[in-house]
């Protein structure tokens, strides 16, 4: 075991809603030692940025809530200066980074979204990637494309950085490093700008450091970590297919033992979303069949 200062961030809007999991989280990620801490993290559109505290069965959280005026002092040139600010698509990634500016002291940083489970023990999924070097530990990392959903929103002050040149990685359970988030947050300031996933394994890497992916079945995972932890399709396109990806909405965890599973949603919202997920799909192939219809009824020469 290592005593270095490691925090586990539980990204929710409602810790409440999420009280077991989160509670669980807490319990199994504390039990690696007297060097680790907790805290909920949330972005809310509405709400003033501080510190608040959230008891949940007995137990006081330490919910750190960002609003709008978090992030107008994040000054970033590109990323997240769009207003009206919007979390969604690809900004997830600024409560972690607001939260290492305001806590520093942390050498590891472990994030892991309100909709992820854990059909295992969650203190040995903790404790058999605590020792693991690599300045970002996450999923599904593969080669970025110019077809990728979001690659559009790529900005890199290096003329090098195109999205075939780039670095994709699933960020819904991750640990990054101060260092790493110091080296985003740097990027950032210098005017670079991509979706999260699209972003944070770019610059660590044009930056020299290293992204792990601690599983799968992917062309980047070492054979040691081949299929455990999430079930994955090897070089799937970044379609985030199999266990823990976005493609399959679930109630619950599936049945095999010790994989990660995401997103994992309560009646109400997995309606919701598998609907809002279709319809998105539509106008996605929609859009694309337009503009497939548009360039062959251009005009004629």
């Amino acid at each position: 075991m290592t005593d270095m200062p490691q925090i586990l961030l539980f990204q929710t809007t409602d810790p409440v809603a999420v009280k077991r999991r989160l509670l669980r989280f807490r319990a199994a990620f504390l039990k690696l030692g007297p060097h680790c801490r907790f805290a909920a993290i949330s972005y809310m559109p509405g709400a003033q940025s501080g510190v608040r505290r959230v008891v949940l069965d007995g137990i006081e959280i330490e919910h750190h809530v960002y609003g709008p005026d978090a992030m107008e002092s994040l000054g970033y040139p590109l990323k997240g200066a769009a207003r009206p600010f919007k979390l969604i698509p690809g900004n997830c990634d600024l409560p972690p980074l607001l939260f290492r500016r305001q806590q520093p002291q942390y050498e590891q940083y472990w994030v892991v979204e309100d909709d992820v489970e854990y059909s295992g023990e969650i203190h040995s999924l903790f404790a058999g990637l605590e020792r693991r070097t690599g300045d970002l530990l996450a999923a599904h990392l593969a080669r970025g494309y110019a077809a990728w959903t979001y690659a559009s929103m790529l900005r890199a002050s290096d003329p090098a950085v195109t999205p075939a040149n780039s670095w994709l990685v699933f960020l819904t359970f991750y640990r990054i490093s101060g260092a790493a988030l110091d080296m985003i947050d740097r990027y950032y300031r210098a005017g670079w700008c991509a979706h999260s996933e699209n972003a944070w394994a770019t610059i660590l890497k044009h930056g020299g450091m290293t992204v792990v992916d601690f599983g799968g079945a992917g062309e980047f995972v070492a054979e040691a970590d081949r299929n455990k932890r999430y079930h994955g399709l090897a070089n799937d396109g970044f379609e985030k297919s199999g266990s823990f990806g976005t493609m399959n909405i679930r109630l619950r965890a599936g049945r095999q033992k010790d994989m990660l599973w995401h997103p994992i949603k309560p009646p109400k919202a997995w309606l919701r979303q598998t609907y809002k997920r279709y319809v998105s799909i539509a106008k996605w192939y929609l859009a694309k069949f337009a503009r497939v219809i548009g360039r062959s009824s251009g005009p004629a020469h």
